[in-house]
């Protein structure tokens, strides 16, 4: 196969068809919503999960300030608000009103939950690291939940309004078309590698 090379600046997006997230923060009379692709999960004992946001961003300043955050997982009917809560700032707008969201109350934190989300990853800040022109935030799970009948150990991807969105790069998105399992043999499985 042939090979073309690509600009520097896109090669993270050969990696990024991760689901898009919707992460809403909270601190003191100010909550905010905000579009993220850069979400990882770090660590399965603790729980950990790593969100990647530039310091200017007004959920960056409420999540170093509060000290929590909540990842809230989009479908394909959000696509629109997914748009809105990435183009336009907190500190200017109400986010959740402009993008036609509803903030409920989360389980153990004090950070609102997008109600019309697929899941929720509720995460309490452990950690931060600068990496180059962004902060890694490090969070503990402390609450997950998910809308009943799509998840098992991983989504069901039975109805197209039940799978989530996936982030290409800039303004292309992507549905996961089905899930396959991968057949195992007693080797793979005791190596776990």
């Amino acid at each position: 196969m042939k090979k073309v090379e690509i600009p520097l600046t896109r090669a993270g997006r050969l990696i990024n068809a991760g689901p898009v997230v919707l992460v809403t923060s909270h601190y003191k009379d100010k909550a905010n919503v905000m579009t993220a692709a850069w979400v990882t999960p770090l660590s399965f004992s603790p729980p950990l999960v790593g969100i990647a946001i530039h310091p200017a961003r007004f959920t960056y300043d409420l999540i170093k300030k509060s000290e929590q955050f909540a990842i809230n997982v989009p479908g394909i009917s959000l696509l629109k608000a997914v748009e809105i809560c990435g183009t336009v700032s907190g500190r200017d707008v109400d986010k959740f009103k402009k993008a036609g969201i509803t903030p409920v109350d989360a389980l153990e934190i004090d950070v609102p939950l997008v109600e019309e989300c697929l899941g929720h990853i509720e995460c309490v800040l452990v950690d931060a690291f600068t990496v180059g022109d962004h902060t890694l935030f490090v969070g503990q799970v402390v609450s997950a939940s998910v809308v009943e009948g799509i998840f098992d150990e991983v989504w069901k991807l039975e109805e197209e309004e039940a799978k989530p969105l996936h982030h290409l790069g800039g303004s292309f998105y992507a549905l996961l078309e089905k899930r396959i399992e991968s057949p195992s043999t007693e080797e793979e499985e005791e190596e776990g590698d």
